[in-house]
């Protein structure tokens, strides 16, 4: 397995640097620039849709828990009662 995949590396490297090899020496950087500035576009462009979508607006919605109301004889009434020195 290991071998396999140290030769697909091996065919992957032979075949950029001979794609990159066909290109003339002064056009080779700007076809590298080019390309990175292609595909970060293509980045940007993607992640700016992807926030448009419905769907991932509603998963950052923030739901907030609503208070229970307590009736004014649970325990914690009675021990704020006793924190504050009030004894009924």
């Amino acid at each position: 397995m290991k071998n396999r995949f140290s030769e697909l590396k091996r065919l992957s490297r032979e075949k950029l640097k001979g794609s990159c090899d066909r290109i003339p020496e002064k056009k080779r950087r700007r076809v590298v620039l080019g390309m990175c500035v292609l595909f970060t576009l293509l980045f940007a462009f993607a992640l700016w849709d992807s926030f448009r979508d419905a769907k991932v607006k509603d998963l950052f919605q923030i739901e907030h828990i609503t208070p229970l109301d307590l009736p004014q004889d649970s325990i914690i009434n009675h021990l704020k009662d006793l924190t504050d020195g009030q004894k009924e």
